[in-house]
């Protein structure tokens, strides 16, 4: 009887459940291909553990990742670039505070995190920058700077001698 009452419940609550769904947009799904095939800015490519949100963008010829870190420690941070992805790792660890308490909520998540990016070709890795101060990581990746080709006098041969 319980097993008929449970299904009964999953039918009744299935108008909340389809309404939590996501939705399926392939334009958003044709982008993401597209940007994948032809990468020309920076792309979060994985999250591991705890979600700790980036903020990512261009500003006076670089480009600047911001990191929202509350509560974590400056040497808890690890921030690394290998084979074009810079990754961004660290720990949010509290004392032992509620031991003899009685939470009735917790919504502060301790413990370990990592967030990669896919970095574009355009980035000089020799001369990022990475500051942190009131929580936030701010990491500048200056571009590459492009070489403009300069206008080459090409000189023009004489063929009179065989058209004679």
């Amino acid at each position: 009887m319980e097993l008929e009452s449970y299904i009964i419940k999953l039918l009744e609550s299935g108008d909340k459940i389809m309404r939590n769904l996501p939705v399926y947009d392939p334009f958003v799904e044709f982008e993401r291909v597209f940007e994948s095939l032809w990468p020309s800015k920076p792309r979060v490519t994985t999250t591991e553990g705890n979600l700790v949100p980036l903020d990512i963008f261009e500003k006076e010829g670089q480009w600047v990742l911001r990191a929202s870190l509350p509560g974590v420690k400056q040497e808890d941070i690890d921030l690394q670039i290998e084979d074009g992805f810079l990754s961004l790792r660290g720990q949010l660890s509290f004392e032992d505070e509620h031991k003899d308490a009685k939470v009735y909520r917790r919504e502060i998540a301790a413990g370990t995190f990592v967030r990669t990016v896919r970095l574009p070709d355009n980035v000089d890795v020799s001369r990022v920058e990475a500051t942190f101060a009131n929580g936030l990581v701010t990491v500048m990746l200056p571009k590459t700077i492009e070489e403009k080709p300069s206008a080459i006098k090409v000189p023009i041969k004489s063929l009179a001698s065989d058209l004679n």
